[in-house]
């Protein structure tokens, strides 16, 4: 018998139920020790993705292996599938896996032109889930009220609803929900015009709402939330625990939006082109800004240079690769009349990547050297100029022009060790 053969079982389930499950139920011809252990496996992954395999193949596959499972709880249920499978199959498998106390449903339909599925009435109160993603599928079914008492984590991408009011009930069926991950189309098609998100567990938020439909948040408990776009509008309570933000909108009311975290403590911004912003806030407890320089008004980094006191870590960098070629017209920059306290005395970290050497860039990047008097480091990295096809000799030269009008700004710490790469 070879080695891994005598391990004990625990340790081959766990080998085991990192592979697909097709792949798992071979392994029951190695030998007598092999021939029923696929049926204790506690996590199930199936994939569906080959247009040129047999579809009928593989559902009577599923409905096998699902049927004569042994083992008493199932852990993980993971659909992957590439092609269309019909309600009926998807429903019969979910309701086994409700029925074996399933912990984790992940159902991924990755092929878009895919009519979204319709699932059964009893995954919605299954009362063992304790984590849900779906992709691509319709809730427009569900029968409210439903009940998840004890999940944790839930995923969606690209749900469709009935209406406004469906996903504030089924988020209100999770009282313990700490993790939201939402995805939603630009076109809002799904049926939704304002996104109620009311949960007071929540601890992190993950959301990309397109550019269309609201989203209004009441989340006390949230220590961390990411936004690639809020949609027209974003209404958020203040956020009294929150730690970290990344916030990248297009909407008009950032004023609204920054107020909500002032008491975030690591922060990344990338706002519109003159974006409003809030009067009487102050960032206590900012610590570090990741502030994107691709399309946006130097006035507003002397905003929260102004704004965060505590403020000792500053990076810079074009994050979206907007302006490689040449200024953004919109991009506006002025000497204040005052240098803000936290330069001269908090600040001891400057990160600048993709710095090109333009004399707006040169000009801000002097006013921060040179009145930061704590600064410790200050890194420039230049912007990829591969990106602009530019030629090895003339790519050498640029940086080592950079680099020398760098080395020639004046630097109000003495302790300030510049590096360039």
């Amino acid at each position: 018998m070879d080695s891994i053969s005598l391990l004990p079982d625990d340790f081959l389930l766990h080998i085991l139920s990192l592979l697909p499950t097709k792949d798992v139920l071979n392994t029951s011809v190695l030998s007598k020790r092999w021939r029923y252990l696929w049926k204790l496996v506690p996590k199930l992954h199936y994939i569906d993705i080959d247009e040129h395999a047999d579809h009928g193949i593989f559902v009577r596959f599923v409905d096998r292996s699902l049927l004569l499972r042994m083992a008493p709880v199932l852990e993980s249920l993971h659909l992957n599938l590439g092609r269309q499978c019909s309600d009926v199959d998807i429903g019969f498998w979910v309701r086994i896996a409700v029925e074996q106390g399933l912990c984790e449903l992940n159902l991924d339909y990755e092929h878009y032109q895919i009519v979204p599925c319709r699932l059964p009435q009893s995954l919605f109160t299954c009362g063992t889930l304790v984590v849900l993603k779906l992709k691509n599928v319709s809730l427009k079914d569900v029968q409210f009220p439903v009940c998840f008492k004890l999940l944790k984590t839930l995923l969606l991408e690209y749900v469709i609803f009935l209406d406004d009011e469906s996903p504030k009930k089924l988020l209100s069926s999770c009282p313990i929900l700490e993790v939201l991950d939402l995805t939603r189309d630009d076109n809002d098609v799904d049926n939704v015009t304002s996104f109620s998100v009311m949960v007071p567990s929540l601890q992190r938020f993950f959301y990309n709402g397109g550019s269309g439909a609201e989203l209004v948040m009441n989340t006390p408990s949230l220590k961390y939330f990411k936004t690639l776009d809020c949609g027209s509008e974003c209404v958020i309570e203040y956020l009294p625990e929150i730690v970290e933000a990344h916030v990248q909108v297009t909407c008009s009311n950032t004023d609204d939006i920054l107020k909500s975290l002032a008491s975030v403590k690591r922060l990344l911004l990338c706002l519109p082109s003159e974006p409003e912003l809030p009067t009487g806030s102050i960032f206590h407890q900012l610590e570090h800004l990741d502030f994107c320089t691709c399309d946006t008004e130097w006035d507003l980094l002397m905003f929260m240079l102004k704004h965060s006191p505590k403020l000792r870590s500053l990076k810079l960098n074009d994050i979206h690769g907007y302006s490689i070629v040449s200024p953004s017209p919109m991009r506006h920059w002025e000497e204040p009349s005052s240098v803000p306290e936290t330069l001269m005395f908090v600040l001891e970290t400057l990160e600048w990547r993709n710095y090109r050497g333009w004399k707006i860039e040169k000009e801000l990047a002097t006013f921060i050297l040179k009145h930061s008097r704590r600064l410790k480091i200050a890194t420039f990295s230049p912007a990829d100029c591969t990106q602009v096809r530019m030629e090895l000799r003339t790519t050498v030269g640029m940086k080592y022009r950079i680099l020398m009008e760098l080395a020639r700004l004046p630097r109000g710490s003495t302790e300030c060790e510049l590096v360039f790469g």
